[in-house]
């Protein structure tokens, strides 16, 4: 296989920074304590490193690896399960995907996912595959913007 095959295949993304990651909790959840700083610095770093060191080329598991790491990781008093969806969403719209047409806040089946990968009955793997069921390409959404 040739050097250009190869590096075609491999697929670029855009990450979440810490301060993108903060200002989602802000204007969602209200100004709430950031107890542990590191903890969601680990958390956003998370997709990275799975994208680079496993060689991860599925958005939608690097969108559940974030979500997982923001939700265990509790780096917020409050709010961790509804910021870890947040940002999985901005994740995946920055990179071409949405969740759902409808509002997060109102998505049970969305609610009850992210509660079962914080009791463990869900992995992050599993999580990523209900995404990948439930998000829509924003592509078309670009089209009509395009047309107007």
């Amino acid at each position: 296989m040739s050097t250009k095959t190869m590096t075609s295949n491999v697929r670029k993304f855009r990450f979440l920074t810490v301060a993108q990651v903060k200002r989602l909790h802000g204007v969602f959840m209200g100004e709430t304590n950031l107890s542990q700083p590191s903890l969601l610095e680990s958390a956003v770093q998370s997709p990275i490193n799975i994208k680079y060191y496993e060689n991860q080329q599925n958005a939608f598991r690097l969108a559940a690896s974030l979500s997982e790491k923001i939700m265990k990781n509790h780096a917020y008093q409050d709010g961790n399960k509804r910021t870890g969806l947040l940002a999985a969403d901005m994740f995946l719209r920055i990179n071409g995907y949405r969740l759902r047409e409808k509002s997060l806040r109102q998505d049970r089946d969305l609610e009850e996912a992210e509660v079962a990968v914080c009791t463990k009955e869900w992995t992050a793997e599993r999580l990523g595959r209900f995404y990948e069921q439930i998000a829509t390409p924003i592509e078309t959404c670009k089209k009509e913007v395009e047309h107007h």
